[in-house]
């Protein structure tokens, strides 16, 4: 269930609070005592109080199960207004004060024709927030959400004038396409239509064999990955082709404009194990060793793929259309597409990434994020121009994603600190603290230790809410 965490830094003192988050998912289930809403990896159970042919009916029924509403991966900033969210229609909303929650619920599919959306929205300088969804079906297809600010002293519904702006139209139709983020910058947008799918007939059948969402996974590394560019403007998907090798992203970086050409930073996978390796029955069972053998087999890399945006239509296959200076990626044309191959920033395994927020859509350098896929896990800071990576880590510590901070008066990109949320493992007990870095030399500044041992989770991901 979706627990709500808070640090509240306030004049040298900190102090944590967190809240599970009051859905029908967890509502229903306390009232219950048993999980009544399927998750990513778990079941629900059945209801022992319907007969054995209830049961069985409503296994082939699957759309008159409830969906689950429990927001466990994001916070989404509409505003003043702040929502927990996953990747299914539901958001609800939070007092970030008091982390209460559960008088309003909004589902995405009144308002816009899709069955869900990402746990990545893209908030932009003008308070507009975009986000990509998914709607199913023979006329599926991906599609771009624009919400616009609310009016002054308009609260309570972030969606009631949101609306679709572009449409991808979906290649295989029981094979919708799986993506978890997107990229934005100044001018455009880009969807990755990546050969990871759901297998739309499992996802039903799941159920009667008592699997979960992630047992539809499908990654196919004989087809390409694409890229669509979208006009953020007027919601034109421009037609130009882009490809590249197969390949996974759950997490896009950061994306600039340069020169006539897209830059777009990601967190890419060549393979699919890394959905797999985080199984409570891996981590009860794998020792330290083979964690970190199993864990950095995940063929995990920061890939720098850079589009050109004006491609003439004479070009020889064989020039390279990408002119900046600079960078090692290249695109050339390959049949009817732009075939990009990326710059590979680093290949230490990375992910859950942060940037300075204020360079969001703009040219930028330094990169923050967690190395988890070591045991245990640890910070990383990466410098796109030299290559360079600093570490943070602490013996038996785990670490969040970390979160940038800019100073007051910023000097540099990086002049801020980086917060993060550790996980202190010990025998029987664990403890947790607030981690301060220097966003520059990557050196602790200090950390606030809960003051008993406690049964904090790992977070997946944070924000930094000012002048609370």
């Amino acid at each position: 269930m979706a627990l709500i965490h808070k640090f509240h830094i306030q004049n040298g003192d900190v102090t944590y609070q967190s809240k599970f988050l009051r859905s029908d998912a967890y509502v229903q289930g306390l009232e219950q005592k048993r999980i009544v809403m399927s998750e990513f990896g778990t079941t629900a159970y059945p209801d022992p109080c319907k007969s054995i042919f209830s049961r069985l009916f409503s296994y082939f029924t699957p759309m008159s199960r409830p969906r689950t509403d429990n927001g466990n991966v994001h916070l989404m900033q509409v505003g003043e207004e702040y929502y927990a969210h996953t990747e299914l229609p539901y958001i609800r909303k939070v007092d970030p004060r008091t982390l209460d929650s559960g008088k309003l619920k909004v589902d995405y599919q009144k308002y816009v024709a899709v069955n869900g959306a990402t746990a990545h929205a893209q908030n932009d300088t003008d308070g507009t927030v975009y986000n990509m969804g998914t709607t199913y079906g023979k006329n599926g297809g991906y599609c771009l959400i624009k919400i616009p600010p609310p009016d002054k002293g308009e609260v309570e519904n972030p969606l009631q004038k949101a609306s679709i702006i572009a449409k991808i139209p979906q290649k295989y139709g029981a094979f919708p396409n799986y993506f978890h983020s997107f990229a934005m910058t100044e001018n455009y947008f880009v969807f990755v239509e990546q050969p990871f799918y759901l297998n739309v007939l499992k996802i039903m059948a799941g159920p009667i064999f008592g699997y979960g969402v992630d047992w539809a996974f499908q990654f196919h590394k004989e087809i390409p990955t694409q890229f669509h560019v979208i006009e953020k403007a007027t919601g034109k998907i421009r037609t130009t082709k882009y490809t590249a090798d197969a390949m996974m992203t759950f997490h896009h970086i950061n994306a600039y404009e340069d020169n006539g050409h897209l830059v777009m930073d990601l967190c890419a996978f060549a393979k699919m194990d890394a959905v797999f390796q985080f199984y409570l029955h891996n981590l009860h069972t794998w020792s330290k060793e083979e964690a970190n053998a199993k864990l950095g087999d995940t063929d995990n890399y920061i890939a720098r793929f850079v589009l050109p945006l004006n491609v003439p239509e004479d070009i020889p296959d064989d020039e390279n259309l990408v002119k900046l200076s600079g960078t090692l990626a290249s695109a050339i044309r390959k049949d009817d597409s732009i075939y990009c191959v990326p710059e590979i920033l680093t290949d230490a395994n990375f992910d859950l990434p942060r940037v300075n927020e204020r360079y969001n859509g703009r040219k930028y350098r330094y990169i923050y994020g967690t190395d988890v896929y070591v045991c245990p896990f640890r910070l990383v800071k990466v410098d796109t121009e030299t290559k360079e990576k600093i570490y943070w880590s602490e013996e038996n510590c785990y670490t969040a994603e970390p979160v940038f901070v800019e100073a007051p008066n910023p000097t540099s990109e990086d002049d801020g600190v980086v917060l993060s949320a550790v996980i202190r493992a010990g025998e029987g007990k664990s403890t947790c603290f607030l981690l301060v870095l220097d966003g520059k030399t990557f050196t602790e500044l200090g950390r606030a230790e809960l003051s008993q041992p406690n049964k904090v989770p790992m977070q997946t991901h944070g924000i930094y809410v000012a002048n609370m």
